[in-house]
């Protein structure tokens, strides 16, 4: 049986998704949608380059989906079974309400917005219509994380530190916050998120940041290119993440990632480069794997079999995420803590 998708957004990360999804045999891309028909052209080529050597062996299909410019002209004429949503965050809102009203499952990439308010009025609208959904937090389809989690199992674990340098991404939205959100929602959601599935939830933040670089390349930037955030979670460890837009060709690599110190144990992922688990007797590496054909492939078989359990981050998990990169960024304006759960109470009245 196969799964007729649409994508709403045919940029950067729906080329990435779609690089899978030509490999994966239940899968049928019907329909590619952007403002931009440039943008649909430039993206068959990205993924007909990035899988050549699949298309040669017989295992990926062209992308021969119908061209649209207009999502709700591609929701009316292609018979979907679920929709990919890759729009920037700025974009979210009103897409989502008329996909979830013709029933259909989605898979969005994250942040699944910029706002918290919009953010709960869609998961409340999933909800009540029953609808699956996943949320693009594709590192937790990757068998390191599961291995991290269980050796965390019955460990006191004592702290968490985050550290992402980054260069600004080449798309002209990113270096305005009222845009993208800026770095913590936009890109170091994905730290935040694994330090959830890994440790649990977090009960309060603390933020500081500044611009002090990207405004030279233009006074206009307004997102803060350097910022730093302490985390205390609801079982007592406390962690830090440490982030810039702009040192990212400059940058020690092996500073970069995410580093749990438990007892007797720690666990250090490297960005792209895998898992290192080092304990008193000995050191073990976890590589990197393409977790994210993991996660489409799991979305696929969701759909397919109308079953969720196939999904690590669904739409309402998502907000929690997204609640806590937005907390953050409150408590850099404010000056003052952000109890989490307050956070969101407020913006769902």
């Amino acid at each position: 049986m196969s799964i007729r998708i649409g994508f709403i957004g045919s940029g950067g990360i729906a080329a990435y998704h779609l690089s899978h999804l030509v490999r994966i045999p239940e899968a049928e891309i019907v329909g590619l949608c952007d403002v931009n028909p440039a943008q649909i052209e430039k993206t068959r080529e990205t993924v007909r380059k990035s899988v050549e050597e699949y298309f040669k062996a017989g295992s990926a299909k062209e992308l021969n989906a119908k061209a649209y410019t207009d999502y709700r002209a591609m929701l009316q004429n292609e018979d979907l079974d679920a929709v990919y949503i890759c729009l920037p965050p700025y974009a979210h809102g009103e897409i989502e309400r008329e996909v979830i009203e013709r029933g259909l499952p989605f898979y969005i990439e994250k942040p699944v917005a910029k706002d918290m308010a919009i953010a709960l009025r869609i998961r409340d609208a999933v909800k009540e219509r029953g609808l699956l959904t996943s949320v693009g937090y594709q590192m937790r389809y990757w068998s390191a994380m599961k291995k991290a989690k269980e050796l965390l199992q019955n460990k006191t674990i004592g702290m968490a530190l985050v550290m992402r340098w980054a260069t600004l991404p080449p798309v002209p939205w990113y270096p305005y916050q009222s845009r993208s959100g800026g770095m913590l929602v936009e890109m170091v959601t994905h730290h935040v998120d694994q330090l959830r599935y890994l440790l649990g939830e977090v009960d309060m933040v603390y933020g500081a940041g500044a611009r002090r670089v990207l405004h030279k390349v233009n006074p206009e930037y307004d997102v803060f290119d350097v910022s730093c955030a302490t985390l205390t979670f609801e079982s007592g460890i406390v962690a830090s993440i440490a982030n810039n837009l702009f040192s990212g060709k400059v940058a020690p690599k092996t500073a970069t990632g995410v580093h749990i110190l438990a007892e007797d144990l720690t666990l250090s992922f490297q960005l792209g480069q895998g898992l290192t688990i080092i304990t008193p007797d000995k050191t073990e590496t976890y590589p990197y794997e393409d977790y994210g054909f993991a996660a489409d492939q799991m979305f696929v078989t969701a759909v397919r079999n109308g079953d969720p359990s196939y999904i690590q981050s669904d739409y309402a998990d998502a907000c929690q995420t997204l609640a806590i990169t937005l907390a953050i960024e409150e408590s850099v304006r404010s000056g003052s803590p952000v109890k989490v759960d307050e956070f969101v109470r407020l913006r769902a009245l």
